[in-house]
C-alpha cells in the first residue's frame, strides 16, 4: 500500500523542482482536508528531506530527487531552479539567450528579472548562481513557454536583443553579446521597433541600430534587416554624439552619431 508520503513524492517526481506552495497544493489533494502549512511541512516535506527524496535549494524551493530506476532526473537544471524563485519574474539576458539555445558560451549564472519589491537575495546551489536583475515591467513582451514538464517566463526574442544591447554586463560582455546574437533567429522587426519607442532612450535607438548593422553583415538570421528598418532607427539617433562603451574613446561612427572603441570591430572579427 502506497503511503501518503510516497503518493506526494510521486506527484511532485515529474516536476523536478517546487516550492513550497506547489507542495501544500499537491500534499491538500492527497490528503483531502486543508491541513496548515507547518503540519504539511514537519509530517510530509521533512520526512522526505531526511529520505533523501527533496533536497533544499534555498528556503521554500526544492529539488526533487529521482528514483533509483531514473537516475537522469537527477541533473540539476538552471532555468528550472530559476523560474521557481518568485510568481512575478522572467528570464532574460544572458539567460534568455540559453534559453533560446543561441548564447555563444554557457555560463553559471542565471538572471531572473524582478520589479524591486520582488527582490531576493542573490544565492547559490552546486554550481549556478541566481541573481535578480531589478526591472520596471515584467509582463510586456514576456512569453509563456513550456519547459521541462514545467511553465517558464522568458523575454521574448525582441525584447532579449533590446535588453542585451542596452545592458551588456547582464549579457557577458560586447563580445559574447553580439555573437550570441548571431543565432537569434526569428526576430519580428516590427514588433522590435515598436518595443524600442516605449524605452524612449535615444541612446538605445544608436546601439541597436549599429549593432543590426553589424549582424546584417555577420548572420544569414539578419538578412531581413533592410534599410527602411535601419532608416527608422537611424531618425531617432538626434543629439550630440554617445559612448558605445562607457568613456572608451574612439573614432565617431556618423550615421549611429557613437563613438565605437578603435578595436570593437576588430575583436568581433575573431569570434
Amino acid at each position: 500500500m502506497v503511503t501518503k508520503t510516497e503518493a506526494l513524492y510521486n506527484a511532485l517526481l515529474s516536476m523536478k523542482v517546487v516550492d513550497f506552495n506547489e507542495i501544500v497544493e499537491k500534499a491538500s489533494r492527497i490528503i483531502e482536508a486543508t491541513p496548515s502549512r507547518r503540519y504539511i511541512y514537519r509530517k510530509y516535506v521533512d520526512r522526505l528531506i531526511k529520505n533523501g527524496k527533496l533536497q533544499r535549494i534555498r528556503k521554500g524551493l526544492y529539488l526533487v530527487s529521482p528514483t533509483l530506476e531514473e537516475p537522469e532526473r537527477h541533473i540539476v537544471d538552471k532555468l528550472l531552479i530559476a523560474s521557481k524563485v518568485r510568481d512575478e519574474y522572467y528570464l532574460g539576458f544572458h539567460t534568455a539567450l540559453e534559453y533560446y539555445g543561441c548564447a555563444s558560451s554557457f555560463h553559471n549564472e542565471a538572471y531572473i528579472c524582478v520589479k524591486p519589491r520582488s527582490r531576493f537575495d542573490p544565492f547559490q546551489y552546486k554550481r549556478f548562481s541566481f541573481k535578480p536583475v531589478f526591472v520596471e515591467d515584467v509582463t510586456s513582451q514576456v512569453e509563456e513557454k513550456q519547459y521541462q514538464g514545467n511553465e517558464v517566463r522568458v523575454s521574448s526574442k525582441e525584447r532579449t536583443l533590446i535588453e542585451c544591447i542596452d545592458r551588456v554586463q547582464y549579457a557577458g560582455g560586447w563580445e559574447e553579446c553580439v555573437k550570441s546574437l548571431e543565432g537569434l533567429g526569428g526576430l519580428n522587426m516590427e514588433k522590435l521597433l515598436d518595443l524600442l519607442h516605449r524605452y524612449r532612450k535615444d541612446t538605445l535607438f544608436r546601439r541597436v541600430g549599429y549593432v543590426l548593422e553589424l549582424l546584417r553583415e555577420r548572420s544569414a538570421f539578419y538578412e531581413h534587416v533592410d534599410d527602411q528598418l535601419l532608416g527608422k532607427l537611424e531618425e531617432q539617433a538626434k543629439g550630440p554624439p554617445r559612448y558605445l562603451i562607457h568613456r572608451e574613446k574612439g573614432p565617431l561612427n556618423n550615421r549611429w552619431r557613437l563613438y565605437i572603441p578603435d578595436d570593437f570591430e576588430e575583436k568581433l572579427r575573431g569570434i
